[in-house]
């Protein structure tokens, strides 16, 4: 793919003239970007303008949330910043699609110091998925960094690619316009209300990890690279009251001795890595959604722990058949339980600071020893799987009910699929895998299980997408 930016379009375009299949694509998302609205006929609005977003397919917010785990996964993001840009293209889409979807009410005045989002201005003439096609694309063109060689390319062509498919289903040329200011519209809004979260005073600032006390986290191998986002808890919240609302329980008194009660915590640890079964080793390799790298050793990039539950919510959504309103709020409620997670896990790891299993295991019992995957650069209490997953599992239970379903989530990087009879066992497990894995302590794992029901429980609680 060639890493270059959608055409901008000429002087000489005006609603109403004969163009080419591409000088209308090209037009309507450049029209899009410059808030070109002067659109009148609903005559010339194409067969499927004006129907209510429950009236169209969820296709366009999956394929969307498709493309943005691609990209995340080729952009090497962090897990925390996974989630912010997960949730917000959650909450693009639902705000894209509001005046579409009358059982809908805003998340303006329910998420912090978000506004409410424009209205269409020819609201008959809106073509919902074209709508979601540009709030997306500009809230991803906003809050991606870009340091992946392909990801503006991708970007850009799923654009092209989702207009492209919108013409040909006989969407016409005022109407691709109208809805795509629409979008575009709602997407600055969003991308604007992102920038004002404190991520801007956070990225790239130095972070020296403190010393002086045998219980505090160090760097583990064999990475050993700079801490994961020591400064997340200064992100703004969406829903939490703040970012350290849920409060885990404390963990085990730190102990050098390998016999006391939290020495066991560590030869929990090691002793699972002995016994553990080609099962359990499928497990953690299943669940691992760790970081890539754009440094050697390289790994396989994902599109992180975030990523993997909003494609779970992609197999709810496809499994119930639910239309393009009922999507974006999956989309839009899960993203922000795993937005709140994440933050309120960070808040408590950074604040805690507690050395990894493989650090107590190498200096205090075998200094050969190794996990089996990778443990992650930042503190250990508590586990963000453990936290994550049973947030992300308590809307999807809500929203979508418990069934049975296959998750071939992995496969891009050859991991097998794996059966699930619910959400919740499949949060379960993700929890679970940490230990296999042997990059947690069972107290973090239970008890971020704990915390993360929490946060989905005040996600539930809080926010109301319906009137």
């Amino acid at each position: 793919m060639n890493d270059r930016a959608m055409p901008s379009i000429s002087g000489s375009f005006l609603p109403g003239a004969s163009l080419s299949r591409r000088q209308l694509l090209v037009g309507v998302a450049a029209g899009a970007a410059t808030g070109i609205t002067s659109i009148t006929p609903a005559s010339a609005a194409g067969p499927g303008a004006g129907k209510l977003a429950t009236a169209h397919s969820a296709e366009a917010a999956l394929s969307w949330m498709s493309t943005t785990y691609e990209l995340v996964r080729r952009e090497n993001l962090t897990p925390p910043m996974a989630a912010r840009v997960y949730s917000l293209v959650g909450i693009a889409m639902f705000e894209a699609t509001l005046a579409g979807a009358p059982r809908h009410r805003t998340l303006a005045g329910q998420l912090a110091e978000l506004p409410p989002p424009p209205l269409p201005q020819h609201r008959g003439q809106i073509d919902w998925p074209t709508a979601v096609t540009l709030a997306v694309h500009t809230v991803l063109d906003s809050v991606l960094p870009f340091r992946g060689d392909t990801t503006r390319a991708l970007l850009n062509e799923s654009m092209t690619a989702a207009l492209a498919g919108r013409t040909a289903a006989g969407i016409g040329q005022r109407a691709m316009l109208a809805s795509s200011a629409h979008g575009a519209a709602v997407g600055r809004q969003i991308a604007a209300w992102a920038a004002t979260d404190g991520y801007t005073q956070i990225v790239g600032r130095p972070y020296t990890p403190p010393t002086g006390s045998d219980h505090l986290w160090e760097s583990t191998p064999p990475n050993f690279r700079p801490a994961v986002e020591p400064y997340w808890s200064e992100i703004r919240p969406m829903l939490l009251r703040s970012a350290d609302e849920v409060e885990p329980a404390p963990h085990v008194p730190f102990d050098a001795d390998p016999n006391s009660p939290f020495g066991q915590q560590a030869m929990t640890v090691y002793r699972q890595f002995f016994a553990n079964t080609d099962e359990n080793r499928a497990i953690a390799s299943f669940w691992t959604d760790n970081p890539g790298s754009f440094t050697p050793p390289l790994g396989t990039a994902t599109g992180l722990p975030a990523g993997h539950w909003m494609l779970l919510g992609s197999i709810g959504i496809r499994h119930r058949g639910l239309d393009l309103a009922g999507a974006v709020e999956v989309y839009a409620s899960t993203g922000i339980a795993l937005h709140e997670a994440f933050l309120n896990c960070w808040t408590w790891k950074y604040r805690l600071n507690l050395l990894r299993p493989v650090t107590y295991i190498r200096r205090y019992v075998d200094p050969n020893w190794s996990t089996f995957i990778n443990s992650p650069q930042f503190p250990e209490y508590t586990s963000g799987h453990s936290v994550a997953s049973p947030a992300a599992a308590t809307v999807l239970s809500r929203l979508l009910g418990e069934f049975p379903f296959v998750d071939d989530s992995g496969a891009y990087r050859g991991v097998v699929s794996r059966n699930f009879t619910s959400f919740t066992h499949a949060a379960q497990e993700a929890a679970q895998s940490r230990l296999y894995g042997g990059i947690h302590y069972p107290m973090a794992i239970a008890e971020g299980f704990t915390q993360g029901e929490s946060v989905g429980a005040l996600v539930l609680q809080r926010l109301k997408t319906r009137r």
